[in-house]
């Protein structure tokens, strides 16, 4: 038998692999058909992961000489956590109409601003008003942005329901693992894997919270000194824009950039802008490459081209919402399948150095 025969793939490996490719477009399907049902669901699994993480850090504070009652970490992580959610939705709700309103006009005065900063740039570099409309709708995107967000707060009541159903299912969890498992090893191991799992995804949404919080508050104070319009506004974009990597913190300075240049442009007042456009890049550098990575450490090293085809992929299926969910669920997929011999070399794959090793690897029997 000759050696290009030997090597030829059988026909059950042919078959495991169309069966894997219709297997991979259903899911993509549901998860398309699905998604009024799905984010939801999602948006509440990290909310429950926020919440225990929130109860885990307050369980190491101590009153009175004694640790604070389990019961009692998980109501004020609970009601810090609504507090946060409302505030933010108040600032929103109450800046959003303005801002949408306003976006038109600001739209028609960068259009008019935008040909004389290009006046200067050799002929085949500048661009007409039409094609600088189609690369910088800001109202359109602006109204998107709100649209999703609000979008999401309509959902409130439903990510309500699931979270305080998995607030309360999650005391039973162990209970059924014992069932599920009949030798003791198993058991133990599957836990092992699980909390790893909890641990890890629990520190990357209560850093990422946490970070994208400086970077709004620091973006609100710097606009607010500055004296820009809808400064609070801006504070609340830089936060929600932040949990998405890349674009995320580039659209956190082109936007309230833009809308610095218009108002300053207006004035003649070209050192303030550069000023004010140079310190708000200062934020996001300092988040993203410093804060985020140093508080995450090595728990989520994944590779930058899997981040952004991810977020491409999840815009495309749940739109704004799946490009704020991508890079949670993909650390997540990338912890889990670390746990596994069989997926082990799909989350090295994924990740940015190939060391996967502080993910806690679990050898399987």
């Amino acid at each position: 038998m000759s050696t290009s025969s030997q090597r030829a793939p059988t026909p059950v490996l042919v078959s495991s692999y169309a069966l894997g490719f219709i297997v991979f477009c259903l899911i993509t399907y549901i998860l398309y058909v699905a998604a009024a049902i799905l984010i939801p669901l999602v948006i509440a699994v990290f909310v429950w992961y926020l919440i225990n993480a929130m109860a885990r850090g307050l369980s190491r504070m101590k009153l009175g000489g004694s640790y604070l009652p389990r019961f009692l970490c998980f109501l004020l992580a609970i009601l810090a956590l609504v507090g946060g959610l409302w505030f933010v939705y108040k600032l929103i709700s109450v800046n959003a109409a303005e801002v949408v309103r306003a976006a038109p006009v600001y739209q028609k005065k960068l259009m008019a601003f935008l040909p004389r900063l290009m006046t200067g740039l050799p002929p085949e570099y500048q661009m007409s008003p039409a094609e600088l409309g189609g690369f910088l709708d800001i109202g359109g995107f602006i109204k998107s942005l709100v649209q999703a967000f609000t979008g999401i707060a309509g959902k409130a009541v439903i990510v309500l329901f699931y979270t305080g159903f998995l607030l309360y299912e999650q005391q039973f969890f162990g209970r059924k693992l014992a069932e599920m498992m009949r030798e003791k090893a198993s058991e133990a191991r599957v836990h092992k894997t699980i909390k790893n799992i909890e641990t890890k995804i629990q520190r990357y949404i209560w850093v990422k919270t946490l970070v994208s919080a400086v970077a709004g508050i620091s973006t609100w104070i710097l606009l607010t000194a500055f004296k820009i319009n809808f400064s609070e506004f801006w504070g609340v974009m830089a936060f929600i824009l932040h949990f998405i990597p890349f674009a995320g913190a580039i659209a956190a300075v082109v936007l309230p950039s833009v809308a610095a240049l218009v108002q300053l442009g207006d004035m003649g007042d070209m050192t303030q802008l550069v000023t004010l456009m140079l310190a708000l890049t200062s934020i996001q550098v300092f988040c993203t490459s410093f804060l985020d990575p140093r508080l995450t450490g090595d728990s989520l090293d994944l590779s930058p081209i899997v981040i952004i085809s991810a977020i491409g992929a999840w815009g495309v299926l749940w739109g704004v919402p799946g490009m704020f969910l991508a890079v949670p669920i993909l650390s997540a997929a990338v912890i889990i399948m670390s746990q596994f011999d069989n997926t082990k070399p799909m989350a090295i794959l994924m990740s940015k150095t190939g060391d996967i090793a502080s993910h806690g690897h679990t050898r399987q029997p």
